[in-house]
């Protein structure tokens, strides 16, 4: 009997309780998706049409200009969201890490992590209220400020409606990502910080040359967390924009659902699916090859 057998020979009662997981995942995670990957293949409107077509629905996709125009906006909102997420909230997990007070630490960590359970869509709709063309917030406070040419519909003109979706959620401190890099700058041993600062490093040296090298793994993380959920979100531009104005600002997971239940091509919604699928895999495959782990410390 092989060392393998054995362990799960001891352990099989454990594993019991992984069934239930199991089965829900299958349900509703794998049964779906691979339901999707063979509808890709066929003419279907989510009801009684069911054509098979072969790879029509790929070869319309290569060919929708509107796909090539969502591809595009989602490698704006993409890159622009992980520039962010590796800049900001690090810095953000930086300052609060080394705040000496206790107390006042604790309230900066509150204060960054409350924002974590306000429904996404009331801060969506809390920035469209601000980028509202003339009674907007913004609008009305760049009038009172004599700023009157500065005005526009922010989110109705072509050249400034994408970049107001990337400014959303600013300062972009978002919860999830400042625990992250919080927690890894707790994990440093205490020893490498009196290191430091008995080798005389300032601020800067500090975290170029000790905090960042160990929080390559919380990096790595956040590359991929920030990949999947800017190509996989819709509600954003949906809310705000659905969209336009034209397809200035459509994404491939805003043209799969409206394509899928505005239009009922839900054959041609699981192409896209499965192609956005595609491209999601491929990115996580190169960030896991070029992103280094925190080396292990002994």
């Amino acid at each position: 009997m092989t060392n393998t057998a054995r362990f799960f020979r001891r352990q099989w009662k454990g594993y019991i309780f992984l069934i239930p997981i199991f089965l829900v995942l299958g349900t509703f995670k794998y049964i779906p998706f691979f339901n999707a990957v063979k509808m890709s293949f066929y003419n279907w409107n989510g009801a009684n049409v069911k054509e098979f077509v072969g790879f029509d629905n790929f070869v319309r996709l290569f060919q929708d200009d509107t796909f090539y125009t969502s591809l595009k906006n989602i490698g704006i909102f993409t890159a622009s969201g992980v520039l962010i997420q590796l800049t900001v909230p690090l810095l953000a997990a930086v300052l609060v890490f080394h705040v000496k007070q206790l107390k006042l630490q604790n309230l900066l960590k509150v204060w960054f992590v409350v924002p974590l359970v306000i429904p996404s869509i009331v801060i969506y709709l809390t920035w469209q209220w601000i980028f509202a063309g003339e009674y907007g917030v913004l609008n009305q406070l760049l009038e009172q400020l004599g700023l009157e040419s500065w005005t526009h519909a922010w989110l109705g003109e072509s050249k400034t409606a994408i970049w107001s979706i990337v400014f959303v959620n600013f300062p972009w401190i978002g919860g999830i990502t400042f625990l992250l890099y919080l927690a890894g700058l707790m994990s440093i041993p205490s020893e490498l910080f009196e290191v430091a600062k008995l080798d005389g490093m300032n601020a800067w040296q500090r975290f170029i040359r000790l905090e960042l090298p160990l929080v390559r793994s919380q990096v790595k993380l956040v590359m991929v967390l920030t990949i999947i959920n800017q190509i996989q979100s819709f509600e954003n531009v949906l809310v705000l924009t659905n969209g336009g104005p034209g397809d200035k600002t459509i994404t491939p997971a805003l043209y799969l659902y409206t394509k899928g239940f505005s239009y009922s091509e839900m054959g041609y919604a699981s192409a896209i699916g499965l192609v956005l699928f595609v491209i999601l895999l491929l990115l996580t495959l190169i960030n896991n090859k070029f992103v280094k782990n925190t080396d292990k410390i002994d």
